[in-house]
């Protein structure tokens, strides 16, 4: 079970504050504030959503009788194929408050090696103080108007909360998880990062804008049209 020093030193690690934690981890202030200091019996589960939170900002606590250990993933890159869990992973890490504290966000595609693919992969890194999430590995693509929403949904949140730190690429990779996570951090850093300042631009490289998605701008209801109201129509 974790203990307060490990606690302290985990948002050390990470330059987050308390109320930083508290928030994302969904206890108060006062709570963990007693905790850190060691005041009281905090429940298993409080200690147990402390911990997720700090897991999911990729820090891992261990002990046994002798050593405590706080190990920052510096470089993650998540596996969900799933993509609503996967949209899910991506919205918490772009949102204000986030122990990710994104500065830099990358949208890239990607073609994969499976027959017949008909349009390419979607996919971002989330570049914070600390750590780097490559999401290339997810299935988003825009192949239906259900899966446009999902790509809709995430670049709404990034231009809504890191509109100035938002870059795009132009070209579309080959499978880039076939390289390991490191190399391909690597790759992408080579490139040229061009500032993303509308939703088209980015579209273009994955898509046609005018021929298939701008008419999802039209719906009610669809994301995309809530994006493209940050803009105006284009």
């Amino acid at each position: 079970m974790i203990n307060p020093s490990q606690i302290r030193a985990a948002r050390a690690i990470i330059n987050a504050k308390q109320s930083e934690l508290a928030k994302v981890a969904g206890v108060s202030l006062a709570t963990l504030n007693n905790i850190e200091r060691g005041i009281g019996d905090p429940r298993t589960s409080t200690l147990d959503s402390i911990s997720e939170a700090l897991a999911n900002a990729g820090v891992h606590l261990s002990q046994d009788d002798w050593t405590e250990t706080v190990i920052l993933d510096r470089l993650s890159r998540p596996n969900a194929h799933d993509t609503y869990f996967a949209s899910q992973r991506v919205l918490e890490a772009l949102e204000p408050g986030s122990l990710i504290k994104a500065e830099k966000v990358l949208f890239f595609s990607r073609w994969t090696n499976a027959e017949h693919d008909e349009k390419p992969r979607v996919c971002l890194m989330i570049e914070g103080a600390n750590r780097t999430i490559l999401f290339d590995e997810v299935d988003f693509n825009l192949i239906s108007g259900s899966r446009v929403a999902e790509v809709a949904g995430i670049l709404l949140a990034a231009f809504a909360f890191h509109r100035d730190e938002l870059f795009y690429l132009t070209n579309v990779f080959e499978d880039t998880t076939t390289a390991e996570a490191p190399e391909a951090v690597r790759r992408l850093h080579s490139l040229p990062w061009l500032p993303l300042t509308r939703p088209q631009s980015f579209f273009d490289v994955v898509d046609s804008w005018e021929d298939h998605l701008k008419a999802y701008a039209e719906r009610d209801g669809h994301p995309m049209r809530d994006l493209m109201a940050l803009f105006g129509k284009g």
